[in-house]
């Protein structure tokens, strides 16, 4: 497994509620569990663990390790990384709809109603301020402006579309890659 800036991960799937044992031939990670394990041997979070449904119905746990043979992270888990496993299936807190913040409490709403809010303040403050007073904090792991989160359409939003200056781009790795 892989995230989109090519670190390595190991994703492990078992059965809920089954052990494997406490000897490196008798669990997954090959660790010897009998004794204490050197600091940063592994790392396991919450973050990393979930419980998934197959479509058969049976479920199962997941576990998501930074792999430390990768040359990209050696090891390391990015934020995004180690909480792949966060967002495999729906957790039940995973956003359906749009929702929108009013008074002091959020409330769903339907796409066409978010996206004609979205373009309707959009459109007030270019109007009445211009370009300048729209701002965009994102990421690009794909390089130079061309890989916000894999989509072609966020770029041409923020630079043909809105033409704002303001953008921050987060494009390296915590490793400095």
């Amino acid at each position: 497994h892989f995230c989109i800036v090519g670190c390595g991960y190991h994703a492990y799937k078992w059965p809920e509620n089954k052990e494997g044992g406490r000897a490196p031939a008798q669990n997954a990670l090959k660790l010897d569990i009998r004794k204490q394990l050197p600091m940063l041997e592994v790392v396991m979070t919450q973050a990393q663990q979930t419980v998934v449904t197959d479509k058969d119905g049976s479920r199962h746990d997941v576990l998501i390790v930074p792999d430390k043979a990768c040359s990209v992270n050696q090891g390391g888990g990015s934020y995004r990384g180690l909480h792949v496993a966060s967002d495999l299936g729906n957790s039940g807190a995973r956003l359906a709809q749009p929702r929108l913040h009013t008074g002091d409490q959020w409330l769903d709403t339907d796409w066409n109603q978010a996206m004609a809010l979205y373009a309707g303040v959009t459109k007030k403050v270019l109007d009445n301020k211009g370009p300048r007073e729209i701002a965009f904090d994102t990421f690009d792991h794909g390089g130079a402006g061309g890989g916000f989160e894999n989509t072609w359409g966020t770029g041409k939003l923020m630079f043909t579309a809105l033409q704002t200056p303001l953008v921050r781009i987060h494009n390296r790795p915590a490793y400095n890659s």
